[in-house]
């Protein structure tokens, strides 16, 4: 009688889907996947699949159009989607009802196998909130119950009026919204956690269509037969090919000279000192133009080698780079060279610049790292030479123009533990984002000064064939930044297509994978280092 009373519950029970597209739903989202169908309606297909299915919503832009749209869904729009009215309509629809699964509306590998063990232990054990950690995102919702979406709007709301900076009530969505709310107040929440049982994490996987490099990996898991979480580990370890997709981060080196003759940096003892070159503002255009028409969008470095500040058009560079919203902007400098009314403008130009998925990292549209290496002016200038007081007030002045994207940087060698926990205390005291850098020996060509070996203990395919591009001042495209004496040269940027010399290292990728290093790879300790 009880059983049969529980399973007459169960089968009553009402559980909404909210598959959320927003201001940031990319048009990949919309265009054909998998037999003539686009993720967004391979999204809703395996939605109708969760257990317990009344309704699934699909909140979305009102500028959407919906010819493009599945049938069956419950669209609700609005002009601009933030985290204060997502949160407030999930409290609306919420009411009610039992439970309420929410997802992301480009995510067509949703899972309904594992979102129905995720259901089942948030009955099971009351959970507010359940969610599946350990495979790459996409492949499982996030779930709620009735009464935590208004709990979390609270929360949030409670947050919000006390800040002074930015309106919290137009802060845009972002994918981990829900559990960035929560996490202001995570021990009043009960949580559950549905664990893979093999921990995937570590290939760093986007499985959504938001981008083109993410559009041409579900492609290829797809029609690789990936329909199902439990035959990811398996098939990713037998297809590393299918991984390697499009590049994602461009190193480009604009200026040929530097202030400073750094010990920990190798550029000082290869560089040409005779040489002032910097690349034009036109011919830098056209490698962002090429950038963006084969990965479709990415994250520009700066500069690779030399110093940024001493090109006479470093703002315009900053600028061309900010005025394409899908690319994000990370500038490495040493803090020497720069005006404040330089960095008065480039605020303002970030502040103005598109939104857009810049990236599949959510960077803000341009971030700084400052490379001071030291606490005491006594290191800084053992390691930089002079400029310490100049390199600080440049990052001083950057906190309150870039918060939350301001970098200082440290380079931690051996003997020098003290500093750089110094270095560490002080800066985040200020508000900086702290980098405390592993020292990179070049592959032998500088002496060896690693405070401790943190290598992987199993060797893995490097993240740098994997996703990084290097382009040198001339345009040569060279196997990565380790290649100093451009001993594995790929072809030119301005005389090759971006297609063939991306090829030319799947090769060398493809080696790692079968644990064989060749060249300057088989001395290398930066394979496991990842780039924004």
């Amino acid at each position: 009688m009880d059983n049969r009373r529980n399973a007459d519950t169960v089968r009553d029970m009402k559980a909404p889907v909210v598959l959320f597209g927003g201001q940031s739903l990319s048009p990949y989202a919309l265009e054909s996947l998998s037999h003539g169908k686009s993720a967004l309606a391979l999204a809703v297909e395996r939605a109708r699949s969760f257990p317990h299915v009344s309704d699934v919503y699909l909140f979305l832009l009102d500028t959407i159009d919906e010819s493009l749209l599945p049938d069956g869904c419950i669209l609700v729009k609005k002009p601009q989607w933030t985290v204060l009215n997502l949160l407030e309509s999930l409290a609306e629809l919420s009411q009610g009802q039992d439970l309420l699964y929410y997802a992301w509306a480009d995510c067509p590998l949703l899972d309904p196998d594992l979102t129905k063990a995720m259901a089942e232990r948030h009955l099971r054990w009351a959970s507010e909130y359940t969610f599946a950690d350990g495979w790459p995102y996409g492949f499982a919702p996030e779930l709620l119950a009735p009464s935590t979406a208004a709990i979390l709007a609270s929360i949030y709301t409670a947050a919000g009026k006390s800040q002074t900076e930015t309106p919290f009530t137009s802060e845009p969505v972002s994918r981990d919204a829900l559990f960035q709310v929560l996490q202001k107040d995570i021990n009043s929440f009960d949580i559950e956690t549905e664990i893979s049982p093999v921990d995937l994490r570590s290939f760093r996987l986007t499985l959504a269509a938001d981008s083109k490099r993410n559009q041409l990996l579900l492609k290829r898991l797809i029609n690789a037969g990936l329909d199902r979480a439990e035959k990811a580990p398996e098939l990713f370890k037998a297809h590393p090919e299918l991984l390697r997709t499009l590049p994602a981060f461009f190193q480009i080196q604009v200026s040929q000279p530097c202030p400073q003759r750094c010990t920990l940096c190798p550029y000082p003892q290869f560089a040409d000192p005779s040489r002032n070159d910097f690349m034009s503002l036109d011919v830098f255009k056209s490698i962002l133009d090429k950038i963006v028409k084969f990965s479709g969008d990415g994250v520009i470095d700066l500069s690779l080698w030399g110093e940024i500040s001493l090109h006479p058009q470093a703002v315009d560079l900053i600028e061309a780079v900010l005025e394409r919203p899908e690319l994000a902007l990370i500038v490495e400098t040493s803090g020497i060279g720069w005006t404040p009314s330089q960095i008065e403008r480039l605020a303002t130009a970030a502040r103005n610049s598109v939104p857009s998925r810049r990236g599949t990292n959510n960077l803000p549209p341009l971030s700084w790292i400052v490379s001071l290496d030291a606490k005491s002016p006594e290191r800084y200038r053992e390691i930089r030479g002079a400029g310490y007081e100049e390199a600080n007030r440049f990052a001083d002045l950057l906190l309150p123009n870039f918060p939350g994207s301001t970098y200082v940087q440290a380079i931690r060698v051996k003997g020098a533990e003290d500093d750089i926990e110094q270095f560490y205390r002080h800066w985040k005291a200020r508000g900086a984002e702290v980098i405390i850098q592993k020292y990179d020996y070049f592959s032998g060509f500088l002496p060896e000064k690693r405070a401790g070996d943190i290598s992987p203990l199993t060797r893995q395919p490097c993240w740098h064939l994997l996703r990084d591009m290097v382009i040198l001042i001339d345009g040569t495209v060279t196997r990565c930044k380790e290649d100093i004496h451009r001993t594995h040269v790929l072809g030119n940027i301005f005389a090759d297509e971006m297609e063939a010399l991306w090829q030319k290292t799947h090769m060398n990728y493809m080696e790692h994978a079968q644990k064989n290093y060749t060249g300057i790879c088989k001395d290398c300790d930066e394979y496991y280092t990842f780039n924004f």
